[in-house]
């Protein structure tokens, strides 16, 4: 018979953490769960590493494609009616998936669950300072305005995830915030009000690696969804244009600090087509003018604009790579 949940976990090398964060699967109090660990071309033996572990992890390797594509990979891996996600350096408490499970018969009409993150230093000693406001229902909003919704406390039927063609994997970070953002349009957000996840704050995440790729990234999924979205999204358009003007002055300012300034000196135009930029902006946007002139090889970490992935066409089919 079929689990209820399908724990997720993608992964590249961080053998031991891994391990770790399968104890925290293997301690909850609701064990009605199967593991998948999707190796993304990990130079460890990250196979070896875990094929001992009591939760049992079905190991699944691919050529590294990146997070979204291992995610994805997952899920359409996925045996359980809900999928719940958790990245390899993050941890579980023992009564997630108890919680999860009771709020969503509670709320059957609610598809989509999450809830804030404890952040714990590499000892897991608790960090304070590091969290976000979360809320719940209609956030749209709320979520283009600060990106709250994290990866590990995340619980959804497969079938919703599918629905929306999963997560994009041309990002190679911000593609959990570009999901959110758009399933945000169509569903409501349950939200559970205690943390059940932590977040490991350590030099190797993926999120902290390059700012000026991240913050390009970010400027990207936000331009990308409120031109496709904002005349339908119901919120304040001036403040969503300040957002955006702040975002791009943001990724223009870890651009130029880079050195890549081709690529500051179009994100502080872009900032200023959507608004009033800090007077700081001005000098930097006209030294990025003349010092782009001895930059010698230019180089972008912004994406191109591209098409979100599109939902299926027919109900049980979907856009997912499953290669």
């Amino acid at each position: 018979m079929a689990p209820t949940f399908t724990v997720i976990i993608p992964t590249f090398n961080r053998a031991a953490m891994l391990r770790q964060a399968l104890d925290s699967v293997a301690a909850q109090s609701y064990q009605d769960y199967e593991t998948v660990v999707v190796d993304d071309g990990s130079t460890e033996d990250v196979a070896e590493a875990v094929m001992d572990h009591v939760t049992r992890p079905r190991m699944i390797r691919q050529n590294q494609r990146g997070p979204a594509a291992a995610r994805n990979r997952g899920v359409m891996e996925a045996r359980g009616k809900l999928v719940a996600f958790l990245d390899s350096d993050d941890l579980w408490l023992p009564d997630k998936l108890s919680v999860y499970a009771q709020r969503m018969r509670d709320r059957p009409d609610t598809s989509i669950w999450y809830g804030p993150m404890k952040p714990v230093d590499s000892a897991l000693r608790p960090v304070p300072g590091r969290t976000k406001p979360c809320h719940g229902g209609q956030i749209t909003e709320a979520l283009f305005h600060s990106s709250f919704v994290h990866v590990p406390t995340v619980v959804c039927p497969r079938e919703t995830f599918l629905s929306f063609g999963g997560f994009d994997e041309s990002l190679r970070v911000c593609e959990d915030y570009d999901l959110w953002l758009r399933m945000s349009l169509k569903c409501e957000f349950g939200r559970v009000e205690s943390p059940l996840a932590l977040r490991r704050l350590h030099r190797g995440r993926l999120s902290k690696s390059s700012m000026r790729r991240n913050l390009a990234v970010k400027a990207h999924v936000l331009q990308r969804f409120y031109e496709s979205n904002g005349a339908n999204a119901g919120w304040n358009d001036a403040d969503a244009r300040r957002r955006l003007s702040r975002v791009h002055f943001a990724a223009g300012r870890a651009a130029w600090w880079a050195g890549a300034f081709h690529d500051a000196l179009r994100f502080f135009r872009a900032a200023r087509s959507y608004g009033a930029q800090p007077a700081r902006a001005w000098p930097l946007a006209a030294s990025a003018f003349i010092l782009r002139m001895f930059e010698r090889a230019p180089t972008s970490d912004a994406p191109v604009i591209a098409a979100p992935p599109a939902a299926p066409p027919v109900p049980g089919t979907h856009s997912i790579r499953s290669g």
